[in-house]
């Protein structure tokens, strides 16, 4: 059951406390639309209602479909967050990056985003928008390999095009156990200096006062994403919110009980609500038909044995990754796939789906696409303009033909084109990693690869249980083709790829 009315009116008041008085938008802006992308976190392709997870209730996505354009074949670039972070903030695979395999983009690790790099912030702040980031980063914070918190969080998010910026460095069940704004630990005690003491699960953050309460993390940050969207109505913005459900640990606010899904479906309608009050601050502030939603994920739901709450749901009958084989950190679909919602008012087609193949990476060139703006040289290497797939016809004949896929942390490829899927396990890149237990993770695991490139055709066979590539030689060849391309030439984006 959705929360109780009451409940939920008590967290809306608590938000609209921090809002300014309605004002309508400036019409000398009209030409420019407000941008939201919304990234949630570890939420599968089956997690909403829209997407075929029946018994969720979550109409504020479902009004997102229902309004604008759903797509069945968008993909993450990575299985797990910071890679496909990355690739959706640059229009760059990180496997491109001295971070290539993902590891090493702990809690304190320094900025891996290149502070000359164009990114989603700063094309959009170039062309006069106010721009804030909001919730999770987990891209990096600093430049040395250990953080210290007690200084300025620099470079981070306001070295690469945000204004503003309130979140957390990385996952709740990170340390430290404090929401960051701008480049400053928020709440830090006077006096008291920010230090993680003990180890493993005894680890807890000393010098900030209150710390951080998991349960209360999703209606902090939708307050803060509300209330810049209130101070920044009268012109141009662009809100990056990454709000951290439903990745571990799963802690819904107690507004949030009775999902048949327990917990895990708790959580997925507290996300879902948090959509819902972003939309109505738009109705509110009249600027619904001059704003710009994206709604996505990082990448697919988390199916680990460890997380009671998944297995908790799994047994109830949702089917976190609809039906793709396995999910996070995987190679297979349940990992890359990710629901995606395009929605503005007049100017996407209501109510439509596309299958049209397209990758987070696409973000930047399409949104350089509405806003008019030229992507500088060397930028936006695997970054497509999609403009086609999002407004046109359901199915575009759009320019990306293909994606390059990274699994977790395991220098694990893959790649999708037309109705194949190519999984490379022949002489595999080199894995390289300082992290002796991880680098021996790694190497256990391909121990059991299969002894050749597997392929599969997803039209025929979704869930990826038949292998075909000894029917389909000349297939798998082409596509061992097109990664071995995309890796020399240093760029998919067409006019970067084509020159020596």
């Amino acid at each position: 059951m959705f929360p109780s009315l009451l409940r939920l009116f008590a967290i809306s008041l608590l938000i609209a406390g921090c809002s300014f008085p309605t004002a309508p938008a400036s019409a000398a802006d009209a030409s420019k639309p407000n941008i939201i992308l919304i990234l949630a976190d570890d939420l599968g392709y089956g997690s909403l209602n829209c997407y075929g997870g029946k018994q969720l209730e979550t109409p504020s996505c479902d009004r997102l479909a229902r309004e604008g354009r759903r797509f069945t074949n968008a993909y993450a670039p990575g299985s797990v967050c910071s890679p496909s972070r990355y690739g959706l903030m640059t229009g760059r695979y990180l496997w491109r990056t001295a971070y290539s395999d993902g590891t090493g983009l702990g809690e304190a690790a320094p900025l891996v985003i290149e502070t000359n790099r164009l990114t989603l912030g700063s094309l959009a702040k170039g062309q006069g928008y106010a721009t804030a980031a909001v919730g999770k980063w987990h891209l990096g914070l600093g430049m040395a390999k250990k953080t210290d918190w007690n200084a300025p969080l620099s470079p981070g998010p306001l070295s690469v095009g945000f204004d503003y910026f309130f979140g957390l460095a990385a996952n709740v069940n990170n340390q430290p156990d404090a929401y960051i704004e701008n480049d400053q630990i928020f709440d830090h005690a006077p006096g008291q200096v920010v230090a993680i003491e003990g180890k493993g699960k005894d680890r807890k953050t000393v010098g900030v006062s209150p710390l951080r309460q998991p349960n209360e993390v999703m209606s902090k940050l939708t307050g803060k994403a509300v209330h810049w969207i209130e101070e920044n109505r009268s012109h141009p913005f662009f809100l990056y919110f990454a709000p951290n459900a439903v990745h571990e640990p799963v802690t819904p606010s107690g507004a949030f009980t009775g999902s048949p899904f327990g917990k895990y479906g708790d959580f997925i309608h507290e996300l879902d609500w948090s959509v819902g009050q972003i939309l109505a601050t738009l109705e509110k502030d009249h600027l619904m038909s001059n704003t710009l939603i994206i709604f996505t994920s990082d990448n697919g739901g988390a199916l680990n044995v460890h997380l009671e709450e998944s297995m908790v749901a799994l047994k109830a009958g949702l089917a976190i990754n609809g039906s793709l084989r396995d999910g996070k950190g995987s190679v297979w679909e349940g990992g890359f796939r990710e629901p995606f919602i395009v929605w503005w008012p007049g100017k996407v087609p209501a109510g439509t789906v596309s299958e049209d193949v397209i990758c987070l990476t696409d973000v930047l060139a399409t949104l350089a696409g509405v806003m008019k703006a030229p992507l500088p040289a060397g930028n936006a290497e695997d970054s497509f303009d999609v403009g086609a797939s999002w407004f046109g016809g359901s199915s575009s004949g759009t320019p990306r033909k293909n994606v390059v896929l990274q699994a977790e942390a395991a220098a694990e490829y893959a790649v999708r084109e037309g109705p194949w899927k190519m999984i490379e396990r022949l002489n595999p890149p080199p894995f390289q990693t300082s992290e002796k237990d991880i680098e021996k993770r790694i190497m256990d695991r391909r121990k059991h690869w299969p002894d050749h490139n597997e392929l599969y055709n997803l039209a025929d066979d979704p869930a990826e249980t038949k292998d075909v590539s000894a029917q389909h030689p000349d297939v798998v060849a082409r596509l061992m083709q097109v990664l071995q391309d995309a890796r020399e030439k240093h760029a998919t984006r067409p006019e970067l790829a084509q020159k020596p």
